[in-house]
Parts: structure tokens; sequence; C-alpha cells
């Protein structure tokens, strides 16, 4: 009786991960910066700053991280609206065997953003084990006076 029930917990497991296009949480890395609900001005830097794990974790390889790219959009309540500028595409995803990895980048607020609720969103493409897949994360700002 356990095993049944294991042997179906683990096949809805990976059901889903072979039926999921998009996941709505990075898979392989984790955001520092920026946080979520942060106030930055137009025309300063905005600094982008997020940690790789190891490509081995406790003698196990998950898989790993193919691409990353980071976007600026404008939003409304929890909803994305248009994109106002990619932040950087390609950006770095190396990882280390057994060591988190991490990476910073700056990126400067456009001088001609209004201010308002804007979004940075992290678009990370995945290599799992048999699937590849796109994880999101969507951190929201805000541009003040």
């Amino acid at each position: 009786m356990r095993f049944a029930f294991l042997s179906a917990l683990l096949l809805l497991a990976l059901v889903q991960t072979a039926f999921a296009s998009i996941y709505s949480q990075l898979q392989f890395m984790k955001v520092l910066s920026p946080k979520d609900g942060q106030d930055v001005k137009a025309g300063e830097k905005l600094t982008i700053k997020y940690v790789m794990q190891p490509l081995v974790t406790e003698s196990t390889s998950m898989g790993r991280a193919l691409s990353l790219d980071v976007n600026f959009h404008r939003r409304t309540g929890n909803t994305k609206q248009q994109q106002v500028g990619a932040i950087h595409k390609s950006c770095p995803v190396a990882a280390k065997e057994n060591k988190y990895v991490t990476y910073t980048k700056s990126w400067t607020i456009p001088k001609n953003t209004k201010p308002g609720s804007y979004a940075v969103d992290f678009v990370e493409q995945v290599q799992l084990r048999r699937t590849r897949i796109t994880s999101t994360e969507t951190i929201k700002i805000n541009v003040v006076d």
C-alpha cells in the first residue's frame, strides 16, 4: 500500500514536470536584488544580483540553467503591461559543480521613465533531466520622483 502511494506521488510529480512549460519561480537561481517593492528613481542605477546554485547538490544533479533574460515592464497591480526595456539579454548563468556563484549587473533606469509601478522580469530557460522548461520570476519595483 505504501509503495503504491509513493509510486503514484512520484508519477504525479513527473507528469507535472513533463507537461509544465512555464514555472512561476526560478529553478536554479535566487534573486538577491532588486527587492520586491523597492523604490528607485529615473536615471539612477538599478543593481541586478542573483546567485546560481551548484550543479550538484547532495550528490544529485537536477539539471541546469541554459539562459537568463532580465526585462523591465510597466505594470498595473499584479499584471505586467508593455515592456519598457531589456535590462540584459543572455545574462551569465555558468554554475560551478559544488559552489554558489553570484552575478551582479547594473542597469540605468531611463531618465524619461515616469513615476509609477514597474516590474523586473527574470526569464530562465532550464534543462531538466529529460525536458526543457521556462521559469519566470517577477519583482515589483516603484519608480518615484
